[in-house]
């Protein structure tokens, strides 16, 4: 077979490769970084053909055409994962919970994905295009649709695991080297400094991390600095990775589980993160329904989740998703993390949290008696371990929720305790 004349027998031009595309018919993109621009526009600019189309989208990445659609047009952008927030708490665009780990499911429960497109490093000489810096759940979805196109960048780096299309599964490939897009290494401020010590204080060498992306995440990875012999099993990998490998910290030498790489799902960072990623063994891509399953997860001794939230209540109820009923993030993976770090042994599930937040009615405690009207809940009381401010760590998994109260209190900024105690009264808990 030759895979080169395959090649250029199925390479086309934008506009042709979403003409693939019906009226009706689903269409998936990646994770951020993995979502192909050049696509995305081309698709966008066929919105008077269609009567009807969805769009499955998990952390717009680009500033493509496509998010210039209104709820007037005929495409249909649902989001599991919003950026642009008042898209979905104005309804121009729809909104799906969801837990991540769980939505390649979704094919068999009546949600098909008819297309997947996304960006692909170059194709090698056996015939295969490395997802780069994604697989999440396109890779399943993929394996199942009825078109799959991709747009092939060299900026895409070339990177390992279950993460590969073949060029005989592919019908049609675009070429356009477009510029990943880059997240800054966003440095930590004070309160998230004094954060990431105190969860530094609850990992021990050996340890598996998952962590996040952010200033909170990139504090904890510079507490993690003196630490020996980290594993990685992560659903998104930052720099704060990246920064902690090249100072030789993460090793994976003592995981139980894929030893001696780490796994993740996606990767969203800055460039620096995206070149080191280009053929490096030592990270492997997996969708996200086994780098999310909580038993899989819980094969990794002394695995620590640190996860992080917008509110957390007296009893440990987490909300991450929501100020009151308007939709600000997604849970993502964050239940199925927690879970999985109480099924490891020695692990340890963390939301790490500052105490405070200022809002335009000014400061307010990020502990609360309860959840503001409306919030929904991310992770339930019973799934979380450890809470973590700078003010300390409340231990609260095996406890009454009178005792939780207390540590959540004794956690809270000094200034709202006394009202967090009269409220705690008031309902009981103490």
């Amino acid at each position: 077979m030759n895979f080169k004349e395959m090649y250029k027998q199925k390479l086309t031009t934008a506009d042709e490769a979403v003409k693939l595309v019906q009226d009706g018919w689903r269409v998936a993109f990646p994770i951020a970084i993995g979502q192909p621009p050049a696509l995305m526009n081309a698709l966008a600019r066929r919105k008077e053909e269609f009567t009807h189309l969805d769009v499955l989208l998990v952390i717009e990445a680009y500033a493509s055409e496509l998010m210039m659609i209104t709820r007037e047009d005929s495409i249909d952008i649902d989001y599991i994962v919003p950026v642009n927030k008042k898209v979905i708490q104005d309804g121009t665009h729809s909104y799906t919970p969801a837990r991540l780990g769980q939505m390649t499911k979704f094919l068999d429960m009546g949600r098909p994905q008819e297309v997947v497109m996304m960006q692909v490093a170059p194709m090698d000489e056996h015939g295969y295009f490395s997802m780069g810096t994604n697989c999440d759940f396109v890779l399943p979805l993929g394996k199942r649709a009825e078109k799959v196109i991709v747009q092939v960048n060299e900026n895409m780096p070339r990177t390992f695991g279950r993460n590969f299309f073949h060029i005989s599964e592919v019908d049609a490939i675009v070429e356009e080297n477009t510029p990943l897009s880059a997240i800054p290494v966003m440095e930590p401020n004070e309160n998230e400094k004094m954060i990431g010590n105190y969860v530094a204080e609850l990992v021990e060498d050996g340890s598996t991390i998952q962590l996040g992306i952010g200033s909170l995440p990139n504090a904890v990875a510079y507490s993690l600095e003196g630490k020996k012999d980290l594993g990685v099993h992560t659903e998104a990998l930052p720099d704060a990775i990246r920064i902690l490998w090249e100072k030789g910290v993460i090793t994976n030498r003592r995981k139980t589980f894929h030893p001696d790489v780490m796994l993740t799902s996606f990767a969203a960072g800055s460039t620096e993160l995206y070149k080191w990623l280009d053929n490096n063994p030592a990270v492997h891509f997996y969708p996200v329904d086994y780098i999310l399953d909580p038993h899989l997860i819980g094969k990794n001794d002394k695995m620590v989740a640190v996860n992080s939230a917008l509110q957390v209540d007296l009893t440990g109820q987490v909300n991450a998703e929501s100020i009151g009923y308007k939709q600000f993030s997604h849970g993502g993976g964050q239940l199925d993390m927690m879970m999985g770090a109480f099924n490891s042994k020695g692990g340890k599930a963390i939301i790490a949290i500052e105490s405070t937040t200022q809002t335009k009615q000014g400061r307010v405690s990020k502990i609360a008696a309860h959840l503001d009207y409306g919030s929904f809940v991310t992770t339930g009381r019973g799934d979380v371990n450890y809470v973590v401010t700078e003010y300390g760590i409340a231990d609260i998994k095996v406890w009454s929720a009178r005792e939780r109260a207390k540590r959540m209190i004794a956690i809270a900024h000094p200034d709202f305790r006394d009202e967090l105690t009269f409220e705690a009264k008031k309902c009981g808990l103490l």
